[in-house]
């Protein structure tokens, strides 16, 4: 069925709203940052920002998917790399919106709706994880195990400051002696 003028108004009237909540999210952090302040950023009145999005969180959770829907189709153009260089660009994503990743941990005791997507993240990574490591002949209960350890050492390089160097060879020990035990 195609759209009509409306539902393609209210698609661009999102983007927009959404454009504007992630560059205030990431520049002045989510808690600093009003409903008032991304409406003005958005063009819109306060209350027209409550026809898209029931509250904040909703909307934080709005600006990760379509963060995470640009970072899966520029993912799936590196299907032909090695699986180092995939989580090593990764966590380059993940890096740029540090705030936001800080903001979803934080937000995960608070807010049901942070909280499911937080989970359905995981889920998605592991299974990107999961998938990849069987291509190599990863069994896929250890595949799954090894999938779980990398997003917990994702989570932590994340979390301190880390040198290339060293991140690049944490990732690769750990694939290393993952698929070795395999």
């Amino acid at each position: 069925m195609a759209k009509n003028k409306r539902d393609i108004e209210r698609q661009v009237k999102q983007e927009e709203i959404e454009a504007a909540a992630t560059r205030l999210f990431v520049e002045r952090g989510y808690d600093a940052t009003s409903m008032a302040q991304v409406a003005e950023q958005a063009g819109v009145a306060p209350n027209t920002l409550y026809w898209y999005y029931k509250n904040k969180d909703e909307m934080l959770v709005a600006t990760l998917n379509r963060l995470v829907g640009k970072g899966l189709s520029e993912y799936a153009q590196m299907a032909d790399q090695p699986l180092d260089t995939q989580l090593l660009w990764l966590l380059g994503q993940f890096e740029q919106f540090s705030a936001l990743v800080t903001t979803v941990h934080a937000r995960v005791e608070h807010a049901a709706t942070v909280r499911e997507w937080h989970a359905n993240f995981h889920m998605m990574l592991d299974q990107l994880m999961i998938a990849r490591l069987q291509a190599q002949g990863v069994t896929a209960e250890q595949a799954g195990l090894l999938a779980t350890v990398t997003g917990f050492v994702v989570e932590g390089l994340l979390s301190h400051a880390t040198p290339q160097p060293q991140r690049e060879a944490i990732v690769q020990w750990l694939l290393r002696a993952g698929v070795q035990t395999a």
